[in-house]
């Protein structure tokens, strides 16, 4: 990659690899971490934003190591944690400032990581916890700091919470005469995770993905039918079907899904289609430019920097960048893209 790309690329704020020789530990993952306390804490003060305080062995065992790569590598979770906080790292197992900062909070040596929310005072926003290490568990209580600190929490985190979180989630369809407006209607409804277009009983239907804890399936079959996408209802179980009412069935022969070209209709058709999203940022983002509406609060500071660049210039240069499901391959992904739109 050249000079002149990376250069852009870091002014637009999209995720690049370390330059060669600069890598971090990959205890760290791909947040850029402060490694001095008290400066960290001199930053929250300046700024308002709570510390991101990690307690990790560096070099560490397996556990610490995962934790860097998936946890403290997923895309959203690292914009979140360098936008919304000031990450500081203190190393486990280090004398000098680490050892007196793990003294100043307890913290064992030699440990698995454990992160810490805190205040520019230094004072935990929330109980110390430890075992702390999926994605999920982080982006909860990433969530409930800020709302701790009375900060405003990004509707992409929540959605990135809400897509991790290990709670129960069904599986229904529904059937309509298109299902590109299905997936538009039912992708904007609250609960619903994911969508995907397909045929079904020689009929177009939405697949959707979606936590019962958010929204029952009754609740979810009424809106559909309210929002005309039911003309057949398929229940993921018996007793979801029964709740649903008369003329429901249960789910029972898989969806034959839609070509490509059919799915996301809407965002298919935006240059938005050219930044790698989750599951349910992309049915959100669907829903959100089918109706017209602006879906920059759905992006992360990365992802809407792209965004940006995209419609500043011209997404031609993007051709045969197809954007990856695999959240590992987002990084390269964004540093492809970047390197393509530094000629404008």
């Amino acid at each position: 990659m050249t000079v002149i790309a990376l250069a852009l690329a870091a002014f637009f704020s999209i995720a690049l690899p370390p330059p060669e020789g600069g890598s971090a530990p990959p205890e760290l993952g791909l947040v850029r971490f402060e490694r001095d306390l008290d400066a960290g804490l001199a930053a929250a003060e300046s700024t308002g934003k709570p510390v991101f305080l990690l307690f990790q062995e560096i070099p560490g065992c397996s556990t610490c190591v995962s934790f860097g790569e998936d946890v403290l590598s997923h895309p959203l979770l690292v914009d979140a944690i360098e936008a919304e906080f000031v990450p500081v790292a203190i190393h486990n197992n280090k004398p000098g400032k680490d050892a007196d900062a793990l003294a100043r909070y307890s913290e064992p040596s030699w440990n698995n990581p454990v992160v810490r929310f805190v205040d520019s005072a230094g004072k935990d926003l929330l109980p110390r916890k430890d075992g702390v290490t999926s994605a999920a568990a982080i982006a909860e209580r990433a969530v409930r700091a800020l709302e701790a600190a009375r900060r405003p929490v990004p509707r992409y985190l929540r959605l990135l919470l809400a897509e991790t979180a290990p709670k129960g989630r069904a599986t229904a369809a529904f059937a309509m005469h298109c299902f590109w407006e299905g997936e538009a209607r039912l992708g904007a409804i609250d609960g619903v995770l994911a969508t995907r277009a397909g045929f079904l009983d020689g009929q177009e239907v939405v697949e959707v993905v979606f936590d019962p804890g958010v929204v029952a399936f009754d609740r979810l079959a009424a809106e559909a039918k309210r929002l005309e996408c039911a003309a057949a209802v398929y229940a993921p179980d018996e007793a979801a079907r029964s709740a649903a009412g008369a003329g429901a069935k249960v789910l029972k022969d898989a969806v034959r899904e839609a070509p490509r070209a059919d799915q996301k209709h809407a965002l298919s058709l935006s240059p938005l289609r050219l930044v790698p999203m989750t599951e349910s940022q992309a049915a959100r983002v669907n829903a959100a430019v089918a109706r017209g509406e602006d879906p920059a609060d759905l992006l992360s500071p990365s992802q809407a920097a792209l965004a940006k660049r995209i419609a500043a210039g011209d997404a031609a240069r993007l051709e045969g960048l197809l954007p990856p499901a695999d959240l590992r391959a987002w990084r390269a992904y964004f540093a492809d893209a970047a390197a393509r739109l530094g000629g404008q």
